[in-house]
């Protein structure tokens, strides 16, 4: 499969950004790899290709996305999501891992989810982690998610308030939302623990 690792990145995960990094450049499955930078200015841009360049990593694109300091969050990292998503449709990826840039896996984790969802033919395979905050508290988000083309031919991160009456209201439960919609166009994803291990989600 021919694969984009696809991150969000921002100037306040910048804690687990130089270890983040010394860990994709030991991933053992051949991927591309593209970052949209969301932070305020383009100045952690250069942080980070100093990060990059201590560890030997040249393959790399970074895109900054600057966005109107009110939005929250969860919105910065949708529309994050968005540009990732254009970028695997334009350029014929066949699927996208997300993979967020405070968690910490094995050298062989991507090699895994491949190999997961060309056994169950899976539109999606996603990967326990356990909460920042709260130690074993599983946490399904897409922080370790391996994600096909068609589902983002199909679905985008953008909401359009009033499109749908299950559609929520607020951008915090985007990744539940696209998942949704996922079960209800009839494909078929898996939620997993314990395969790829272990898994650092970062705090500090």
């Amino acid at each position: 499969m021919r694969i984009l690792i696809g991150t969000p990145i921002h100037q306040k995960k910048d804690y687990s950004m130089e270890r983040w990094l010394e860990n994709v450049s030991q991933s053992e499955y051949p991927a591309d790899f593209l970052m949209v930078d969301n932070s305020p200015g383009i100045d952690y841009i250069e942080k980070v290709k100093g990060y990059l360049k201590n560890y030997g990593v040249t393959k790399f694109r970074i895109i900054h996305l600057e966005l109107p300091p009110e939005q929250d969050r969860d919105e910065r990292v949708a529309r994050s999501r968005e540009v990732i998503r254009h970028e695997i449709l334009s350029k014929g990826y066949d699927a996208w891992f997300s993979w967020e840039c405070d968690q910490i896996i094995p050298t062989d984790g991507l090699g895994e989810l491949v190999r997961l969802m060309s056994a169950g033919d899976f539109m999606m395979v996603n990967h326990n982690s356990w909460a920042r905050e709260i130690s074993n508290v599983p946490n399904y988000d897409w922080g370790v998610a391996l994600i096909k083309k068609e589902a983002l031919e199909k679905y985008s991160f953008l909401l359009k308030f009033g499109t749908d009456p299950d559609m929520p209201d607020t951008w915090e439960p985007g990744e539940k939302w696209f998942k949704k919609r996922v079960l209800r166009g009839g494909d078929g994803f898996i939620e997993v623990d314990g395969v790829i291990k272990p898994i650092y989600h970062l705090n500090e």
